[in-house]
């Protein structure tokens, strides 16, 4: 008795009233019974131990038939090995097309919306989960505005498909860039369009397949239910997920879609970004407009012809797997033995033994070790010469060098020969020897040449006596000029 009674306050028209007190009766009509949970909520009610939200859901086993679904419509992203088998074939289906969309309408409070002459499909979920996209994937027209900016959406947008249906985009619910007093303002016409609107057939509820049903979808539903409006669910962005999670969120989704009174019971998924799932959702829209006949009349017998052709190359591919490597016909059968015979074509062989087709084209991956061999050889060389160059420019840029060639550059006699200005040869120069200040050494020389263009090398050779006291001694300090006449530079001129 209280679950009828309950059901029928639920489901009881509400008398006119103002549209706060209204919108504040659809609030209190769903948060009394919560039909539906969220993503977290259904793992955690599922768990049989404390574990880890992540944990939970990986614990979850994929519906077989929707796993298969996915690979058929490519939906979901999906992580292969480098020498897994790849197929070669997909699924061709036969596009549904709808008449290209434009915008005739738009409104920002109820009095606004358009005469309800045709039936109208509604669009509705968190910013930025993909609506507009979506409406402009479905026809193949770019009229709805699109954004990464969450709220770009704020009212509600009217889409005419030819003369047959309405497509209405409504503002998102969430975060938004946009006042809280313009959110609450959005969310009061979308509840009031969904009660009020006769000609509204469905509702097309948009959750992204990332999160699932959240806190604020939930709430939503609620919404949605207690105004006794038929709603369906749709998964978006299915791209974005791995195909195992997403056949994992489907499930969770499904069975809360199950437990809602108004509710579809089947849960859609789509990709706007690479325009899977799209026909399911077309001839969903195209059912409930009862425009069946005139659109999908010639479209089940393309349909049929396609997954027979699909699960036929499927069913290839399933008997030709390789069980082990470099056995790929079997004992039985050999490559010499599944070859032309004389006057027999290729074409013929492979209609008598599909397997050596399909391994023929497919071959055995071939070894990379020369390949990792190479890359490692030039690594090494690289690595080798980068240190080279690293120690010549440190030696180049030492404090040793840098005052031999100062001290050099003011010695008169090395200025009459060379000429003033003296400096290094080329940009880069090479610093034959070595320096160490820890073993107390300097061994180096290099070419250096002047203003008056004459060559020459500059030779330094110090020891240091002691390391207690920190004194050198320089045993050779000099610059060689091209004709061989050494200019000792280690007194001063």
């Amino acid at each position: 008795m209280a679950a009828a009674a309950r059901a029928r306050r639920l489901t009881a028209p509400i008398a006119p009233c103002s549209g706060r007190i209204r919108l504040a009766l659809l609030h209190t009509a769903a948060r009394r019974e919560p039909l539906v949970s969220t993503s977290v909520q259904a793992l955690q009610e599922s768990a049989r131990e404390p574990a880890s939200n992540r944990r939970l859901f990986a614990r979850l086993r994929p519906d077989p038939r929707t796993m298969e679904r996915l690979d058929m419509l490519g939906l979901g992203s999906e992580k292969r090995g480098r020498f897994e088998r790849r197929r070669w074939f997909r699924y061709d289906e036969p596009e549904v097309r709808l008449p290209r969309l434009f915008f005739f309408a738009g409104a920002r409070a109820a009095a606004s919306f358009p005469p309800a002459s045709l039936p109208e499909i509604g669009f509705v979920g968190r910013s930025n989960v993909g609506k507009s996209t979506l409406v402009n994937r479905l026809c193949g027209s770019l009229a709805a505005r699109v954004s990464e900016r969450p709220g770009l959406t704020q009212q509600l947008n009217f889409y005419t498909a030819g003369s047959d249906l309405h497509l209405v985009d409504m503002p998102g619910y969430g975060f938004a860039f946009a006042k809280d007093e313009e959110a609450q303002g959005w969310r009061a016409l979308v509840e009031t369009y969904v009660r009020q609107r006769a000609s509204l057939r469905r509702v097309m509820l948009l959750l992204d397949a990332r999160h699932g049903i959240k806190a604020n979808d939930r709430e939503f539903i609620g919404l949605l239910e207690a105004a006794g409006a038929k709603y369906q669910l749709v998964l978006t962005k299915c791209d974005l997920v791995h195909r195992d999670d997403l056949a994992r969120q489907h499930m969770l989704v499904a069975r809360q879609a199950e437990r809602a009174r108004n509710c579809i019971p089947r849960v859609l998924m789509v990709s706007a970004a690479q325009r899977a799932g799209l026909n399911e959702l077309r001839k969903e829209i195209l059912h409930t407009c009862s425009l069946g006949q005139k659109y999908l009349a010639d479209h089940r017998r393309k349909e049929a012809a396609a997954q027979a052709a699909y699960f036929e190359q499927l069913r290839i591919f399933n008997d030709t797997a390789r069980r082990r490597p470099r056995q790929l016909l079997g004992p039985a059968r050999t490559v010499a033995q599944s070859s032309p015979q004389p006057g027999q074509t290729w074409e013929a062989a492979h209609a008598k033994n599909p397997a050596f087709a399909i391994e023929r084209e497919l071959p055995a991956p071939k070894s990379r070790r020369r390949e990792i061999a190479i890359f490692v050889a030039v690594a090494a060389v690289t690595w080798g010469v980068g240190c080279v160059v690293a120690f010549n420019y440190q030696r180049m840029t030492s404090t040793p060098v840098t005052a031999a060639l100062f001290t050099a550059r003011h010695n008169d006699e090395v200025c009459r020969v060379l000429g003033r200005q003296l400096r290094f040869a080329s940009a880069f120069p090479w610093i034959s020897g070595d320096i160490s200040h820890l073993k107390g050494f300097v061994d180096v020389e290099f070419a250096v040449v002047g203003d008056l263009g004459v060559p020459g090398r500059l030779i330094l050779k110090s020891r240091r006596a002691a390391r207690q006291n920190g004194e050198w001694h320089t045993t050779e300090f000099c610059v060689v000029a091209a004709d061989g006449r050494r200019i000792d530079c280690s007194t001063a001129a």
